[in-house]
């Protein structure tokens, strides 16, 4: 039994290297639940952007690194706490300067769920 708002897990979201290309492309499908922490993995030899909006260049990763965002943290807006939108999709490429020939790039997140 749970009681207000929980945090779970979401499914992973991943591609692997040789299905990345220098256009965006979908990383899973869009959230179905508030995200309240996200972790995005470059395990690729290669540089990789990360976006939510399939056009901006809006996360850069190295091969072989991470960037892990509590979005939560430090509430703001009145201490309402902030949260990535339900419907978000997330989307990658690589630089478009060498295709990676090794690794995965994925998507980890922490969601909300409203117990009863």
């Amino acid at each position: 039994m749970s009681y207000g708002i929980r945090a779970t897990w979401d499914a992973i979201r991943e591609l692997a290297f040789n299905a990345l290309d220098d256009a965006y492309l979908p990383v899973g499908t869009p959230t179905t639940k508030a995200i309240r922490a996200i972790k995005f993995t470059n395990n690729t030899n290669q540089t990789v952007y990360f976006t939510d909006d399939n056009t901006a260049n809006e996360l850069k990763l190295p091969g072989g690194s991470f960037e892990l965002w509590d979005v939560t943290t430090n509430k703001a807006l009145g201490d309402k706490p902030q949260f990535i939108d339900i419907g978000t999709q997330f989307y990658c490429k690589y630089d478009g300067q060498v295709a990676p020939t090794s690794g995965w790039v994925a998507i980890e997140a922490l969601i909300v769920e409203i117990g009863s």
